[in-house]
This record gives C-alpha cells, sequence and structure tokens, in this order.
C-alpha cells in the first residue's frame, strides 16, 4: 500500500483523531461521534484504453458487467436500546401548563437568568449555583420584578399573620360575637348562614384541589428524585450502547466488507487467465470448436433416444393405421344405414350436416409423410463409429495453447495486485481497531462520569431528600386536617340543629363552630411556615425552570440557551489528541448538535459540516500501486490454424451425411393431436341421438337403430383403446426429439446447417486471432487492472456513503436528549412547580377563610330562641298544683348571675332553623 504524500496529509490526519467523541455538555447528554481516519483510497485507471476490447465483448453486447461486482453484506444492528417506564401524569398537565404560562406571563423574553444560579460543573452537567446554596435570592428577584412583589406581599403576610393571630385570640375576637335580638334576627342570621356556608364552600373546593396537587404532586417529585440516578445509568447505559453499535457497524464496514470484496478479487485475479482466455474465445467465435465437440460428444446419447423414438414411430404406425382404418369402417356403416336402412329426410341430413363423412380424413391419421427414424439412426451410428470427436479434441488442444500464453503474461501481474488488497485489509482492520479501542476508552469514561454523577446525586439526596420529604408530607398533612376540620364544620353547620343551650347534639352548629375554631386556629398557627415552603419551591421552581427546562424545551427561543449557546464550544470537551493542531477548530455549538441530532443526522455529517473531520478525504489515498508494464507475446499466431485440411475434410462429411436434414420439425410438423375432425364421443352422441329419433310403434327403423348403436359403441372404444396412446406416443416422441435437439443441434438449425456454421465460424476466428489476438489481450489485461482499482473505489465510495447516511444515526442520542428534557422538565421541574402552586393555593385562600370562619362562628354560636326543655301538664294545670317555676338545665352549673327567662312554651311553636 502507498500512502499518499503531502504532509498536510498526515497532519490533517492527526489532527481528526481528536474527534471521536462528541458531548453535549449542557444537556446532560453525552453525545458520541468519531474520528474515521484512514490511508486507503485508490485511483482511477487510465482511460486511455478503456474501449479497445469492448467492442466485440459478448457481456457488453449484452448490458453485462465485464467482470462481477463484489456483493457486501448489509450490517444488522444488534443495539438493545433501554424502554423507559411509562407514567401517566395527565391529571396533573393542566397545572404544569399554568405554570409555564404563570412563568411565561411575568417573566421578561429577552432577560436570561443571572449568574451564579446555573453553572456547569465539571463541564457535564448543569447544576444549581452557590448563589441557591446560600439562598441569595437578590439578584434573582431584582431582575424578576413581579416575581419580586408576589414574594414581598407573600412574605409580609407570612410575617404579619402571627401578629394577627396572636391578636384575635388574645383579645378573645373569638367569642365576641353581637348577640343582637335572636327572635327579630332568625330570618336575616338564616341568609348569612347561607351565604356564608356557600362561600366558605368555595373556598373548601379551592382548598381541597390544593391539597390533591400538593399530594400528588409531591408524590411524583419523590418519585421523580428516586428514579434519577436510574434514569442517569439508563441514559448512559444507551449511549454506551449506541456507541459499541457505531464501533460494530464501522468493524463490519472496514473488516468485514473488506474481507468480502478482498476474497472476490482474489477469486477473479486468480481465476484471470482463463476469464481472458474465455472472452476470447466468444470474442473471436472460437467457441464454435467447443460447440463442435459438444455435438459429436453428445452422439451416444443423441443414438439411444433415436432408438427409443424409432420404436415408438412404428407403435405410432401401427396404432394410427387401425384406428384410421376402424372410423373408415363407421363411416361406411352409418351411410348404409342413414341411406339405406333408413332413407328418410332426417338421416339423410344427418349425413349431411355432421362430420361423419370427413372422418378418416383427418391430416394427423396420414403417417406416410412420417420420416423413417431408421435413417438417421443409422447416419448417427456411422458417425459414432468413425470417431469423429477425436477431431474436436485435436483442434482444442491447439487453442489451448493461446491459453497458455496468455497466463505467462498475466501471472507477473497478479502476485502484486493481490499483495496490495491483502495490505490494504490489514490497514483497514488496523483503523478499526484503533476506533473500537478508542471508542471504548469513551465508553469507559462515560461509565466513570456517571458513577460519579449518580454517586453525587445519591450523596445530596441522602443528607436532603429525607428533610425535604418529611417537611413536604408535614405541610400537606396539615392542610388535609384543616381542610377536614372545615367540612366537617361546614356539614354540622348545615345539618345541625340550632344550640338550645343545654343538651345539644354531637354534630349540631355548636358543633360547626368548635370546628370552625380549631380550622382558624390551626391556620393560625401553620400559615407562615406553609406560605415560607411554597415561596421556596416557587423561587426554586423558577431558577430551575429558567435554568434547565426552558433552555432545553424552548432552545434557541430562550434567552439563557442564547447565552449559553454562544459561550460554550463543545470542542473543549472532546478528547484531546496527543499531537494538538495549530489551527485552531471552528466553535462546535450545541444548538448545531441538537438539531443534527434530532433530525437523525449521521455523526459524520456532523463533524464533516463542523470541520470536524471529513469523510471524504478517504479517496485521497490508494491501494493498489501502478501495476508493471508486462508484455504479452502471443508467439506465433500470425499462421496459427484451428482446423487442419484434415478437420475440414471430415467436417464436410459430417455436413454431408445422412444425418444432415435431422430437425426435430421433420416429425412435428407431422405429427399433431388433432386425429379426427370432430372427436369420437361427441360423434358417438351424435349417433345416439339420431337413434332415438328414429323410433315407430311398427319398428319398420329397428335395423337402422340397431346398426347406429353398433357405430356408436365402435366409436367409443376406439377412442378408448386408440385415441389417447397414439397422443401419448406424440408427447413422448416430441419431448425426445426436443431433447436430441439439445444434444446434436446448434442454434436451432438442421444438423447439416449447424456443422457448417460452426465451421465458417471456427475459420473466421482463426483470422481474429491472427490480425488481432495480441492487441484484444492486452486490452483485457489493462481492463483487469482498471477494475480492481474501480472496485476498491467503489468500496471506498460505499463507506463514505454509509457513514454518511447510515452509520451513527444520531436517532438513539436524540432519544437520551428527550429523556434527559423528560427527567429535568417533566419529572422534578414541573412537580416542584405544582407543589407550590398546591400549598400557595392553600395559604392565599387560608385568609378569606379566616374572615368566613369567624362570620359562620358568631352565626354558629347562637341559642335557638324557641327552644325550651319539656313541660308536663297535670290537673290544675301546674306541678304539684303550684305556680310554674324556671329550672337550669340540669347539666349546667347553678347560675349565680341572674338570667331572664325564656319565653312561655307554648302549643303550636316549632324549632326554627
Amino acid at each position: 500500500m502507498t500512502p499518499a504524500p503531502g504532509e498536510h496529509l498526515k497532519f490533517k490526519t492527526t489532527r481528526h483523531k481528536s474527534g471521536l467523541v462528541l458531548a453535549i455538555c449542557s444537556l446532560s447528554v453525552f453525545m458520541s461521534g468519531f474520528a474515521l481516519t484512514t490511508l486507503i483510497s485508490p485511483t482511477h485507471a487510465d482511460e486511455g484504453n478503456a474501449e479497445v476490447w469492448r467492442v466485440a465483448t459478448a457481456h457488453e453486447k449484452l448490458g453485462q458487467l465485464h467482470f462481477s461486482t463484489a456483493e457486501f453484506t448489509e450490517y444488522k444492528s444488534k443495539a438493545n436500546y433501554t424502554k423507559e417506564p411509562k407514567y401517566s401524569t395527565k391529571a396533573m398537565d393542566p397545572v404544569y401548563n399554568f405554570t409555564r404560562y404563570f412563568f411565561g406571563f411575568i417573566l421578561p423574553d429577552e432577560a436570561a437568568i443571572p449568574p451564579g444560579y446555573v453553572v456547569v460543573k465539571d463541564g457535564n452537567y448543569l447544576a444549581l449555583g452557590p448563589k441557591v446554596e446560600n439562598n441569595d435570592w437578590r439578584d434573582l428577584l431584582t431582575q424578576y420584578w413581579m416575581v419580586l412583589i408576589a414574594v414581598v406581599i407573600l412574605a409580609i403576610l407570612a410575617v404579619i399573620m402571627p401578629i394577627i393571630a396572636v391578636c384575635y385570640c388574645c383579645f378573645c375576637c373569638c367569642r365576641r360575637c353581637k348577640e343582637g335580638c335572636p327572635p327579630c334576627d332568625s330570618q336575616k342570621d338564616a341568609r348569612r348562614r347561607c351565604c356564608c356556608g356557600l362561600l366558605l364552600l368555595l373556598l373548601i373546593i379551592g382548598i381541597l384541589f390544593g391539597v390533591i396537587i400538593a399530594f400528588a404532586t409531591n408524590r411524583l417529585l419523590d418519585r421523580g428524585l428516586e428514579e434519577t440516578t436510574t434514569t442517569m445509568r439508563r441514559g448512559s447505559q444507551d449511549t454506551c450502547t449506541y456507541l459499541k453499535d457505531v464501533s460494530d457497524h464501522i468493524h463490519h464496514l472496514l473488516v468485514n466488507n473488506y474481507g468480502e470484496m478482498d476474497k472476490h478479487l482474489s477469486d477473479i485475479l486468480t481465476n484471470a487467465h482463463t476469464h481472458i482466455f474465455l472472452d476470447l474465445m466468444d470474442a473471436s467465435e472460437a467457441n464454435a470448436v467447443y460447440d463442435l465437440k459438444r455435438i459429436l460428444e453428445n452422439m451416444e446419447e443423441a443414438q439411444k433416444l433415436i432408438k427409443e423414438v424409432d420404436k415408438l414411430e412404428k407403435d405410432l404406425r401401427f396404432y394410427g393405421t387401425q384406428l384410421r382404418d376402424g372410423v373408415r369402417g363407421v363411416k361406411r356403416d352409418v351411410n348404409y344405414a342413414c341411406a339405406v336402412l333408413c332413407g328418410n329426410r332426417e338421416c339423410l341430413h344427418f349425413l349431411k350436416k355432421t362430420e361423419i363423412e370427413f372422418l378418416d380424413n383427418s391430416k394427423c391419421l396420414q403417417f406416410d409423410q412420417l420420416p423413417d427414424t431408421t435413417y438417421y439412426s443409422k447416419a448417427i451410428e456411422y458417425i459414432i463409429a468413425k470417431n469423429s470427436g477425436k477431431t474436436t479434441k485435436e483442434v482444442i488442444d491447439r487453442l489451448q495453447y493461446v491459453g497458455k500464453r496468455i497466463k505467462a503474461g498475466i501471472d507477473p501481474l497478479i502476485p502484486p495486485i493481490i499483495r496490495d488488497i491483502h495490505n490494504g485489509q490489514e490497514q483497514f482492520r488496523t483503523q478499526a481497531n484503533n476506533i473500537r479501542s478508542m471508542i471504548d476508552a469513551a465508553i469507559s469514561d462515560i461509565h466513570l462520569n456517571t458513577v460519579r454523577s449518580t454517586k453525587a446525586f445519591e450523596d445530596v439526596y441522602d443528607k436532603y431528600g429525607a428533610d425535604r420529604s418529611i417537611i413536604n408530607v408535614i405541610v400537606c398533612s396539615v392542610l388535609l386536617i384543616i381542610l377536614l376540620f372545615l367540612i366537617i364544620a361546614l356539614i354540622c353547620g348545615c345539618c345541625g340543629r340550632r344550640r338550645r343551650g343545654y343538651r345539644d347534639d354531637c354534630c349540631s352548629k355548636g358543633t360547626g363552630a368548635s370546628c370552625l375554631l380549631l380550622a382558624m386556629l390551626l391556620i393560625f398557627c401553620v400559615f407562615s411556615i406553609v406560605v415560607l415552603v411554597g415561596l421556596f419551591y416557587f423561587v426554586v421552581g423558577l431558577a430551575t425552570y429558567q435554568g434547565a427546562c426552558a433552555p432545553l424545551r424552548d432552545q434557541e427561543s430562550n434567552a439563557l440557551f442564547r447565552q449559553l449557546n454562544s459561550i460554550i464550544d463543545l470542542n473543549q470537551y472532546l478528547p484531546k489528541s496527543e499531537l494538538k493542531s495549530e489551527t485552531p477548530l471552528p466553535p462546535l455549538r450545541i444548538s448545531n448538535a441538537i438539531r443534527a441530532c434530532q433530525a437523525d443526522q449521521s455523526i459524520f455529517k456532523l463533524l464533516q459540516e463542523n470541520d470536524l473531520y471529513d469523510i471524504d478525504d478517504l479517496v485521497r489515498f490508494k491501494v493498489i500501486s501502478e501495476t508493471p508494464s508486462v508484455p504479452i507475446s502471443l508467439a506465433n499466431l500470425d499462421n496459427f490454424t484451428i482446423l487442419t485440411e484434415k478437420d475440414k475434410r471430415d467436417l464436410a462429411e459430417l455436413r454431408g451425411s445422412n444425418l444432415s436434414s435431422y430437425h426435430s420439425k421433420v416429425f412435428t410438423d407431422v405429427m399433431c393431436t388433432q386425429l379426427t375432425p370432430v372427436d369420437l364421443p361427441t360423434m358417438a352422441n351424435q349417433l345416439k341421438e339420431l337413434r332415438a329419433s328414429l323410433w315407430s310403434q311398427w319398428g319398420i327403423y329397428d335395423w337402422a337403430r340397431t346398426s347406429l348403436y353398433n357405430e356408436a359403441y365402435n366409436l367409443q372404444r376406439y377412442h378408448d383403446e386408440f385415441v389417447e396412446k397414439i397422443k401419448s406416443i406424440i408427447s413422448k416422441m416430441t419431448e425426445k426429439l426436443l431433447k436430441i435437439d439439445e444434444l446434436i443441434l446448434y442454434n436451432g438449425n438442421a444438423f447439416g446447417e449447424s456443422i457448417k456454421k460452426l465451421h465458417e465460424s471456427t475459420e473466421r476466428s482463426e483470422v481474429f486471432l491472427r490480425a488481432n489476438g495480441e492487441q484484444y489481450v492486452s486490452g483485457l489485461r489493462a481492463n483487469l487492472t482498471s477494475y480492481i482499482k474501480e472496485q476498491v473505489v467503489q468500496y471506498i465510495e460505499m463507506v463514505v456513503d454509509k457513514c454518511h447516511g447510515n452509520v451513527g444515526k444520531c436517532a438513539p442520542l436524540a432519544q437520551v436528549y428527550n429523556r434527559s428534557v423528560d427527567l429535568i422538565c417533566h419529572r422534578l421541574v414541573d412537580p416542584m412547580n405544582g407543589f407550590w402552586v398546591g400549598v400557595l393555593l392553600c395559604g392565599v385562600l387560608f385568609l378569606p377563610v379566616l374572615f368566613v370562619a369567624h362570620r359562620l362562628l358568631c352565626l354558629y354560636k347562637k341559642i335557638d330562641p324557641y327552644s325550651a326543655p319539656p313541660v308536663a301538664i297535670v290537673e290544675g294545670g301546674h306541678w304539684d298544683h303550684e305556680p310554674p317555676r324556671y329550672h337550669n338545665p340540669p347539666v349546667a352549673p347553678p347560675s349565680s348571675e341572674y338570667e331572664r327567662p325564656p319565653p312561655y312554651y307554648y302549643p303550636g311553636a316549632s324549632d326554627q332553623d
């Protein structure tokens, strides 16, 4: 193998070795590529004498290639990528969409997230910056003023809520309810309870949604955090699988396919002299000698077949004569029956309208023109006895001398070419092994990076994950408890009886008032915590959404993505080569890498477009060195003869032998299967129909009917005995005659004409070999070297096309990228933002709940003005004949102060609401 000259090619090859693995650092996705370097590329042969040999080549006349092309096996990928488990989050999708819309509304499009909140760690992945770890949110809130306003308002509420709670409890606001005039305000209070209850119901529904969102998103967030390590490992596993598949594909192209081409070309070169000799025979029409040899060697087999045909011919004549005589007798007897025994119009009309008169006149029943097979059989015996095949063997031996001279001229060319091809195989194998070694190193780096990343994440999760989960569960549980108290209070307030002041039911409005009071106290206690937790997740969710989710989803429409895209050059994350190029590589941007992989481009296409590696450089080197110019000498061809005078006399004798007129057509033109104008069974049925029509009660047609019946029976018997047998004989004779044609005829001509044409072709081949033989073989030899070089060129072009179109398709890496986007956005950021939506929704709704609950608390505490203990009526209408007295409720302690007596109970009074 000869490497191409020029130091710039060596330098460029060294430079390309640094572009094997391509990593998209900001996506937490390791995207790998390959740098394919090789020293092999053929040069095309000189076109000067490309057309010398093509004029008389049979392959070209038939539109076929002179030498067959190598067939390459297709690469079958065995890559088995992991499947991501599917979890349905459709119930939370409206919440996620709301958070994205909310962020899009409050955040300016042109502003990126301030520095310090999202950083690139170790050049591999994005992470929250030091300002997040130090809870320094000043820059973030200052840049987003709408966020700042919302945070300040909620923070103020969280601060003043404990003060409001202390004032509410210390000044007994919960017990300061205006009594008014219960009998007078009864209807008014009922309307107030209805309105406040309806308003509280709406607030409870909102809080219920908030609690459900908080619980669901907290569970999704826990699951996302738990599966992050698994997802990271799954992504690295798929990336390694992708790299391994590309490595195997490259090995298949450079080693397996090259080996197939090597074997194919070696076979052609090893048998090149035979191929050129046969092509020379074809072009010069010397193949006629081999046809003569074929004809004479097949004489013995043809003799066996002609004897079988002779026997079949005798049988055909015998059975044909019997059938012809039989149908003649039937015709005679039917004519007598119709004309003499019957004589009526119907019988005479039958003779006219049917084919009975021509039943024995069919051409197929006339075997007098059938040739005598014995005549041809004896002619073949004579040719065999004369041993004419010996003539063709001597002629072929003379042609083989030309073949030996061709081999002597071709042999010096073959070993150097085969050696170059074998050396090329070793070079391709070396390049494939180098690429595989580099890919193995890249896989090892991916594995180590994944182990470090997952270990770091596991450490962080072990340190903070449990506390975060406990706090979230406590917050959700408190929200649920408050919700339950509010629901119980509303149910008791709506369905329970009003307070009587004594012996109240457990589910009375007083119970509802107590539940409302407990709910209010819990709200006062946890409001600040709930709001602070919600604010924490709001700010962290905002930072992570702007820092990770929005850039990955929106890409170039996102300000942070544009900022990172302009700053980060992926070339700095490529493996470092031992020898660095003095010419700096153009920057490889994140957007270009993502766009290429999402379009399912080949990794080589991406490398080529970014001037990292050009696979087309493969064609600048060559495998086959210059072939030595060795002249071919076909000496003594000026007087070269194929046929001697004796050979010519023998061929003339063959042409004039008794076999000269033989051709299967002399038999098949006479033989046919339409033995009668109409089928004999059909004619028999017609006779039976005529017989049936001749019935009379006097029996005057009985003799005619009997004769017609007998002849119909005879026709059916002749058909069964002779017709099918004759057809079978004709079929067998035709088959054997055609086989004889294949054995001893040439191009469908009669035997004598075949010998004549072959003789003429042989004489023309003598003239061609004398005049153009040496020049023709030289052209074939030049074409052989051109063909070998073209095959190598086509192989390298195939490798280049495969690398551009099939090798290293980025679809698997795009899937890993999409999976990373899904992990960051859908499993972590979206649940985080959904959690603060649920928590802050509850916190915001707690403010009107406090007001409404206080109003309902006062309404539920009012005692029914018309409720009193039952009074028993005895004689006199009083107890113990004494005036009625008022008693305190038995469960209440004696009152030390004066109590205004309740109104008298009178029959017909009913409980009011």
